[in-house]
Parts: structure tokens; sequence; C-alpha cells
């Protein structure tokens, strides 16, 4: 029937705004008014569309009729057509189900066979247009699969849990209850049995049950999948595995569970330090679908779903034992776990690593880039990571030099770009020379994927050219290496001219003598400007930057007669 959503909750605020709304909570999850009774159920209004409210509603909103409204569910065999009583007698017959059976659970090509969406839609289908006519017979099976560990029996069983979910979308309330009952302890140890070669196959059951589907309709399944996920037993593969069963159920869901997100941010929290690997690479990837409704887009308003602001506030104060001082970090945690008590300095680690693999996976599925939250990272990420690109380097070290790459492509908003270049000029100086290398190469980075958002503001261009020209005059040749490389890219693009106060500049640094060096202390490896040489080493080094590889490049240079008269 059509009913207005207005005339149901009230309304709408006044023009376009989406997300979150007065309107549009009555859709969301709320444990303490989920349907658990048939009077709840028969009363409750569904909407099984996720899209539906988020933006906007609908002049009319099609909703389905209540159960009473409803044609006759769980037809006899003389009400069906001829049509179905052929479908029915043979899914009645215990020979043909087990003959049925048997066919799907067969394995056809080891180690390709997936997840079949056409068995599922068979198996849909008949729940759907029979009810639960057919369960007590495939029940035994179920079960029987289940409990076997091999990789077709797993899927066979995954793809009829996934039909019979989405085929009782419209059973009454009595049948959904019994059918979890089944299924719950079914899909539990169906977890406690996952392997290698299954946990993809489970992910995507729970992920196509739950697609387009009202969150409240399925409590059993979410309320199951939030106990315990991670908590040891089978080891941490298996809880790698729950976690992303888990995630492809909430995924589906988008805004409309943020009160689940919240439990399991939560829940997650004091087991960010995990030391295996899988485990920490999986909880990234959830904290990434926890926080994907955190939006910063106009016209959109603030998430009631977890929020990236209040988390990194939380993270950055147990990551205190890093982030003061200015001593290199070393990973010295092993991939085991220690039952006893460790110091802040190796707890603060391991939450690194978690917190890493949270921006990387972020880094490509995020809606909106988190620049302000990202840029309270920064400064760590930059002392952390190499200089080399070298195989044998760490996790930690790879993973802050991957982060670095994919945050330096994020897309910048005019107002973004001022609070970006203030943490990299407090960066630069830095007392590493590790750091203001790093610095440049993410200046490169993050001026390119931006270009045309620089450009559009004088102040930042700059900005870029004041502290690119003073690492050229660093005290490391690595650096002053690297700023030459940068100043000769912004330069191939146009970002940079080399006329007017740059080449007042570089024709001040030739003319200008430093004085002798002091002699280096006993065991020091800094590398500075060689003693009694002259700025125009700096000069030579732009000059020659400037002329590589680009024909029109080394021709504007041959035409500044000033610049080329003193460097000659």
């Amino acid at each position: 029937f059509l009913q207005q959503p207005l005339e149901l909750h009230g309304e709408p605020m006044a023009g376009l705004i989406a997300g979150d709304r007065p309107d549009n909570q009555w859709l969301q999850y709320n444990s303490s008014s989920l349907p658990r009774t048939q009077q709840d159920w028969e009363g409750c209004t569904f909407v099984e569309k996720t899209h539906w409210g988020y933006y906007s509603w609908p002049q009319k909103l099609m909703m389905y009729a209540p159960s009473e409204e409803q044609p006759k569910q769980g037809l006899t065999r003389e009400e069906m057509t001829e049509r179905e009583q052929i479908i029915y007698d043979h899914f009645s017959d215990p020979g043909f189900i087990n003959q049925l059976i048997e066919f799907l659970s067969l394995e056809d090509r080891k180690g390709k066979d997936k997840f079949s969406p056409r068995r599922f839609c068979l198996f849909k289908g008949l729940f759907r247009n029979f009810n639960d006519a057919f369960l007590p017979l495939l029940k035994p099976h179920m079960e029987r699969l289940v409990a076997d560990t091999h990789e077709s029996k797993q899927r066979c069983v995954a793809e009829i849990t996934s039909g019979l979910i989405r085929g009782s979308k419209h059973w009454s309330y009595g049948k959904v209850e019994s059918l979890w009952e089944l299924l719950c302890p079914l899909i539990r140890t169906a977890l406690n049995n996952i392997t290698v070669e299954t946990y993809a196959d489970w992910g995507t059951c729970i992920a196509t049950a739950c697609e387009s589907r009202d969150p409240r309709k399925l409590h059993w399944l979410f309320e199951m999948l939030m106990e315990s996920p991670v908590n040891g037993e089978g080891g941490s593969f298996v809880d790698a595995c729950r976690l992303y069963v888990l995630q492809g159920g909430l995924a589906q869901q988008e805004w409309r569970v943020p009160e689940l997100l919240h439990r399991l941010l939560q829940y997650l929290e004091p087991k960010l330090t995990q030391v295996y690997k899988n485990v920490r690479e999986r909880i990234g990837s959830v904290l990434t679908y926890i926080f994907m409704i955190d939006v910063n887009l106009p016209y959109t308003q603030p998430t009631a779903s977890p929020r990236i602001k209040e988390f990194t506030e939380r993270i950055l104060l147990r990551l205190k034992p890093l982030t003061e001082g200015d001593e290199e970090i070393q990973n010295h945690v092993v991939e085991e776990n220690d039952v006893g008590e460790q110091d802040e300095r190796t707890q603060a680690i391991k939450l690194l690593k978690t917190v890493l693999k949270w921006l990387m996976a972020s880094a490509g599925r995020s809606f909106s880039t988190a620049v302000p939250e990202q840029l309270q990272l920064l400064p760590l990420l930059f002392k952390i990571a190499p200089v080399e690109n070298d195989d044998s380097y760490d996790e930690l070290k790879r993973d802050a030099k991957t982060c670095l790459s994919l945050m330096s492509q994020g897309l910048l908003y005019t107002e973004q770009i001022p609070l970006v270049l203030s943490v990299i000029f407090q960066i630069a100086g830095s007392s590493s020379w590790h750091a203001r290398y790093t610095v440049l190469t993410y200046l490169q980075i993050m001026v390119f994927y931006n270009l045309f958002t620089f450009m559009s503001d004088q102040g930042a261009v700059n900005d870029v050219r004041a502290l690119v020209i003073r690492l050229l005059e660093d005290e490391q040749l690595e650096v002053r290496e690297m700023a030459a490389t940068t100043l000769s890219g912004f330069l191939q693009c146009n970002f940079l001219s080399i006329e007017g106060p740059m080449q007042s500049h570089f024709e001040a640094l030739c003319k200008t003598r430093l004085p002798k060096k002091r002699k280096r202390e006993l065991g020091s490896v800094v590398d500075t400007i060689p003693s009694g040489g002259s700025h125009d080493s700096l000069g030579r080094l732009a000059r020659c930057e400037l002329c590589e590889d680009h024909f029109f490049l080394t021709q504007a240079v041959i035409n500044l007669p000033e610049l080329n008269i003193i460097m000659t």
C-alpha cells in the first residue's frame, strides 16, 4: 500500500539535507525497540531498500502491506497451480533432495569454485514461493554439511543459508523466529570450522543475505555476529574471519546501524594492540567501514555513526610514547601474543601498526578524506618512514611509507591547504634529515594531485616555493638533491616560474660566500656544505635540475643572462 512518509514520522527538514535526521531515525537499528514479539513485528514498518530516507523521501513511499492483507502464505498442494505442484512434488521427495544436495556439494574445479549466485537464487526463490515447506527435509543436510570442513560442502550450505535468509523476507514472525533458532547455531558452527578455502564463501553468504534488507528484520543475525568476534578461539585466522563475515553484513546496511557500529568500535578499541598481522589488517579494514558514513560533504548532517575525529583523539593519547621525543622508532614487536605486561612504548607500536592498516585501507574506500584528523598523525609517520626503497625494511616502516604515499594523493579542498602546509613546514624544521627528505616527496605528490586547487591560491604557491628553496639550502646533501628534483618537477608542470623572485634569490646565492666550517666532531656523520665553498653550489644544483631532460627548460635557463654570467 502507499503511505506518505511525513504522515508517519513528522515533518522533514527544510531543503535537501542528507544524513541522519529526525525524520529518518525510525529506520535505524535500535536494540531497545527491536520487534521481538508477534505484536511488535506486525506493528513495525519495514523499509528494505537502504537508500530510502538518507537523502530525501519519495512523494509516495511504497511499503509492504501488513501480514493480514498479504496473499495467503504456505499454500497446500491443492491450492497451488499445476506448475507449482510439479516443483513442490520434486522438492518434497527425500530421494530427490538427497541427490540434489549430493550434486550441489560436489567439487567441480578445486581451488577455483566460488559462491554461486545462481544456486543462491534457486533457494531464495524456493523459500520465497513455498515458504518453509522444504525446510524439514533440508535441515539435516545443512547440519551435516556445516560440520564437514571440506570446501565444496561448506560452499553448498553457505548458498542454501543465504537463499534461506533472503527467501524468508515475507514469512510470519513465528516462522522467522523458528528459522533463526536453526540458523544461529549453524552459522556459529560454520565460523568455528572456517578455513582458508571457505572464509570468502561465508563472507559472501552473509553480505548477500543482508543486502537490501531492513536490519531490524535481521536482528538475530547481527546480535549473533557481534558476540565476541575476536576471542582467540581457533587462533588469529578464525578471529580475522569472524570480523570479515561481520564486516560483510554491516557494510550492506551503511547508515542504518549506527548503534552496532558504536558497539563494535567500543569492543575493538582495547584490541587494537593485536600482534598478529592478519588480525591487524582485518581490524583496519573493519575500521574503514565503521567510519565510512563520517563524510564531510556539503548539505550533509553530522553522522550518528562513529566519527573519525573523536577516535583519532583517543588514539593520539595512546600514541604519546611515540610522538614525544625525537628518538627513532624501531619495531621490536614479534608475531606472538605475550601474556605478561608490556611497557607503554611497546603497546604504542602495536597500536600504530593497526592504525596504519586502517589508514591504508580507508585511502581507497572512503567517500572523503579526513584531512584534519590525518594531519595529527602526519608528524609521526614522517618520523618512521624510511628514505630508501628497501624490501628488507620491517612492516612498520613499509606501512608508514605506503601510508604517506596514499595520504599525499588525497583530495584537498581550498580551505584545507593552509592546514596541510602548516604541518609540512613544521616537519620540514625537524632535526631528522629523513623527515625533511620525505616531506619533499610528499609535497610533490600532494601538489600534483591537487594541482589546480593549489594554483588557484597564490599564497599557497608562494609557501610551496619558499619551502622548496629553503630545503635547497639544507645541510644534508640528500635533502638538497631531493629539493632540486622537486623544484624541477614544479617548473616542468608550470606550477612555479624561474623568473622574478626565484631568479633574484639564486643570483644572491651564487654571490654569497659561506664562512669557514667548524671542525667536525669525531664520529659525526652529518653531511654539510663543503667548507670554504659558496652558495653557488646550490645555484648550480638548481640550474642542473632545471635543465634536466627538457629542452624548453634548458632554453629558459640559457635566456637568463645574469644567472649564466654569475655561474660561469
